[in-house]
């Protein structure tokens, strides 16, 4: 008796040579459709034959594990390293003793934008002033809230950019998928593993959060395309192990 009782795990190789990989799918999947055509004819519109036309490749694969490389491979895009301009979160402060707030980052310019209990934005110069991260304010006493909706500041130097951009979709890699075959006593008897020579990363793609504390998974789907000088578009190995 053969069993297929494992996840697959995955590399995917790019025409720069890059590999990504992961070992931590939650589910991975190859989905093979054929196309076909019926022909029928005669007396009682009978099945004379059946015509394949086309067969389409899927391969979906879920991940609990975040993988940003991934994401860009489906933008098409590379990721950039560099300095960027973020927007804080809305957060509330108290107003200290010396009439003042500290930031977790500088603000850019006057993009600070701060409002009192009563919902009124207040005014750069007449109720505050900004000196680095400090904000210091006029006519709010101690011990008042505000709350800070949001400013721009320059991030690391080490932070990671993905353009995205409308005119750019995912380029085609190669795709192996590995998993084990094991017996009725539960041996593992081979390593099976699924190569494709040229899937193109589905553009498609959705990501989800919720307010309960979870893991997001990451959606990766490709298609596996035709070579421009065969019709073989991939190869199954079953490759024996020996115990």
């Amino acid at each position: 008796m053969a069993l297929i009782a494992d996840v697959f795990d995955v590399i995917l190789k790019d025409s720069n040579g890059d590999v990504f990989g992961t070992t931590t799918l939650q589910d991975a999947g190859i989905e093979f459709t054929v196309q076909e055509n019926e022909v029928r004819s005669g007396k009682g519109n009978q099945l004379y034959g059946v015509l394949h036309v086309s067969r389409d490749i899927n391969i979906n694969l879920t991940d609990v594990e975040f993988k940003y490389e991934w994401l860009a491979k489906q933008l098409g895009q590379t990721v950039v390293t560099g300095a960027g301009t973020a927007w804080s979160m809305p957060k509330w402060y108290t107003i200290d003793a010396a009439d003042k707030i500290s930031l977790p980052e500088t603000p850019i310019n006057d993009s600070l934008a701060i409002y009192d209990a009563t919902g009124r934005k207040l005014a750069l110069t007449t109720d505050y002033t900004v000196t680095a991260k400090d904000v210091t304010f006029t006519g709010l006493t101690a011990g008042t809230e505000v709350e800070v909706r949001t400013y721009s500041y320059t991030t690391a130097p080490n932070t990671q950019t993905i353009a995205i951009d409308n005119s750019v979709f995912g380029k085609g890699v190669q795709a192996v998928l590995e998993t084990i075959e094991i017996n009725g006593n539960e041996e593992v008897v081979a390593t099976i593993q699924y190569q494709f020579d040229n899937a193109v990363p589905s553009g498609n793609f959705t990501i989800n959060t919720a307010s309960e504390r979870n893991a997001a998974t990451q959606a990766f789907n490709l298609r596996v395309i035709k070579p421009r000088t065969t019709n073989i578009v991939g190869r199954f190995l079953r490759i024996p192990v020996t115990q």
